[in-house]
């Protein structure tokens, strides 16, 4: 079976008028590609806390980049300091990579701010890519949102090369 052609991918950094969109893509991504790994009401949780997060403005370190196909938001990249804190595609783009040009695109960002490891607090779901994007496993920790739900993360980490280490 032949593989679709890679879509055509711009990457801009996201405006204030892209936060509804943006939430809704986190939405998508986590109640359908998480499903295998989460219970839904851990789900919820977590797009309860992306939506109160975004609701109070974020933080102003950070720096999140959206990828377009066709002029349609398609996914979003956070980096807040030396941790990537968002990435998610939605799931009719999934594994197409979208995902790792946006992870790429914030690794070239911390580079230019002299970061030297990136960290992540990966989902289940999100850590067979993250270790196909040469991050490597620390361990597993939790959140545990308000209501007490507790739910399970792997921490891991990337030790970047800057372009002049890298010839």
């Amino acid at each position: 079976m032949n593989k679709p052609p890679p879509p055509l991918i711009s990457i801009r950094k996201a405006q204030p008028q892209d936060v509804i969109q943006l939430l809704r893509i986190q939405a998508d991504a986590l109640r359908t590609l998480c499903s295998q790994d989460y219970a839904p009401e851990q789900i919820e949780a977590l797009i309860n806390r992306n939506i109160r997060y975004a609701s109070r403005g974020g933080s102003q370190r950070e720096t999140t980049l959206v990828a377009e196909v066709k002029g349609m938001r398609v996914g979003l990249a956070t980096l807040l300091g030396s941790h990537v804190s968002a990435l998610y595609v939605h799931p009719h783009y999934a594994r197409q990579g979208i995902g790792s040009r946006l992870l790429k695109a914030l690794e070239k960002i911390a580079v230019n701010h002299k970061v030297k490891a990136l960290g992540v607090a990966a989902s289940l779901t999100a850590r067979p890519f993250y270790q196909a994007n040469g991050y490597q496993v620390l361990g597993t920790s939790y959140i545990t949102t308000e209501l007490g739900l507790r739910i399970q993360y792997i921490e891991m980490r990337k030790h970047l090369r800057s372009t002049s280490e890298a010839l």
